[in-house]
C-alpha cells in the first residue's frame, strides 16, 4: 500500500505538500511548527533578514565599494550558502541533487565547527562557546538525518552510531535551549540595538533550521527509511563493566603491581650502580689529590733545605771575609 498519492521522491514532502500528503493526514490540519513548507519559508526569510540587516550595519561603517562587499561576504558567507541551498531545493535541479546538497551542507557545518573551535582557543568567550555547541549539535543532527536512506548510511554502518540513541526531538530541544541562552546573554551584554536584532535573527535561524532537519527526520520515519537504528552505547557499557570486573578480580591489578615492582627494582638497581660509580670516582679523585699534596709537601721541604744550605754557605763566606 502506497503512502502517497503520487510517486514523489524523498525530498518532495519537505517542499511540496498538496497531493503528496499522507493519506491518514490529508484531512488533518498541522500545527505551524510541524508544517515543513512553512518552516522552510521562515528559514529562508530569516536568512534573507540576516544578510540585509548585516549589510545595513556594515553600510554605517567607513567601508565603501568592494571593501564593503568583501566584508559582508566574509562575515555572512555561511548564510549566503545556506540561503542558496533553500532556494535550490525549491527547483527541479535542487530536488534532483538533494542528497548531494545535504552532503555539502554537512561538510560546510563541519568546517564551521572547526572554525568555532579555533576561535574559542584564540579568545574564549561564552557566546562563542555557545555557538560552538550549537554548531556541533546541528552537525550531528544533520549527519544522522540527511545520510539516512543513502548508500553511505549502510556502507559506514551508521545505524550502529552511538548518537542514534539521541532522539531527533532531543537535538531540536538542545538547539532551542542553547539558542535562547545565547539570545539572553547578548541582550544583557550588548550595548547596541542593532546587535540585539541581528542576534535575534541568528538565534531564530538556529531554532527553525534545527526544526527543518527534525521534520525531515520524522518524514524518513514515516516512510521507514533506516528507521530502526540502535546505538552501541550498550556495547561500550559492557566493555567498561568487564574491565571493572577484571580489575576487581585482581587480574589486571596483579599485572599492574608486578609491572610496577619490576620498574621500581630496575630503578633502584640503576640508582645503586650510579651511586657506586660516583663513590669510586670521588675516591679516586681524593687519592689523586692526596698524592698531589704529598708531592707538593716533599717539594716544599726540599726547597726549604736548599735555601737553608745556601743561606748557611753565604754566612760562612761572609765570616771568612
Amino acid at each position: 500500500m502506497k503512502l502517497f498519492y503520487c510517486d514523489c521522491k524523498v525530498y518532495d514532502i519537505i517542499i511540496i505538500e498538496g497531493d503528496c500528503m499522507n493519506l491518514e493526514e490529508k484531512n488533518e490540519v498541522k500545527a505551524w511548527y510541524d508544517n515543513p513548507r512553512f518552516i522552510t519559508n521562515i528559514v529562508t526569510v530569516l536568512l534573507f533578514g540576516i544578510l540585509v540587516y548585516s549589510q545595513s550595519i556594515s553600510s554605517r561603517s567607513n567601508l565603501v565599494g568592494w571593501d564593503l562587499f568583501r566584508n559582508i561576504m566574509n562575515v555572512n558567507l555561511l548564510y549566503v550558502i545556506i540561503l542558496l541551498y533553500f532556494v535550490l531545493i525549491r527547483f527541479k535541479v535542487g530536488k534532483k541533487y538533494f542528497n548531494y546538497l545535504n552532503l555539502f551542507l554537512i561538510l560546510l557545518y563541519f568546517f564551521v565547527t572547526m572554525t568555532s573551535f579555533l576561535s574559542i582557543i584564540s579568545s574564549f568567550n561564552i557566546v562563542l562557546f555557545l555557538r560552538f555547541l550549537i554548531s556541533i549539535i546541528l552537525l550531528l543532527q544533520m549527519f544522522h538525518t540527511f545520510l539516512r536512506g543513502t548508500i553511505s548510511w549502510k556502507e559506514f554502518r551508521l545505524e550502529r552510531s552511538p548518537f542514534n540513541e539521541i532522539k531527533a526531538g532531543s537535538y531540536f530541544t538542545m538547539v532551542f535551549v542553547l539558542s535562547t541562552l545565547d539570545l539572553v546573554i547578548n541582550l544583557i551584554t550588548s550595548g547596541e540595538f542593532s546587535g540585539v536584532v541581528l542576534t535575534l535573527f541568528i538565534s531564530l535561524y538556529y531554532i527553525f533550521f534545527s526544526r527543518y532537519v527534525y521534520l525531515y527526520s520524522n518524514y524518513l520515519d514515516s516512510i521507514d527509511k533506516d528507521k530502526d537504528n540502535k546505538g552501541n552505547f550498550d556495547e561500550v557499557r559492557e566493555k567498561i563493566v568487564v574491565n571493572i570486573n577484571e580489575s576487581i578480580n585482581g587480574e589486571k591489578i596483579d599485572k599492574i603491581v608486578d609491572s610496577t615492582k619490576d620498574k621500581i627494582d630496575d630503578f633502584v638497581d640503576n640508582t645503586r650502580d650510579k651511586l657506586d660509580d660516583m663513590i669510586d670516582n670521588m675516591a679516586e679523585k681524593i687519592e689523586e689529590t692526596e698524592k698531589t699534596e704529598e708531592v707538593s709537601d716533599e717539594e716544599v721541604t726540599v726547597v726549604k733545605k736548599k735555601k737553608k744550605k745556601k743561606k748557611k754557605k753565604t754566612t760562612d763566606n761572609g765570616g771568612e771575609e
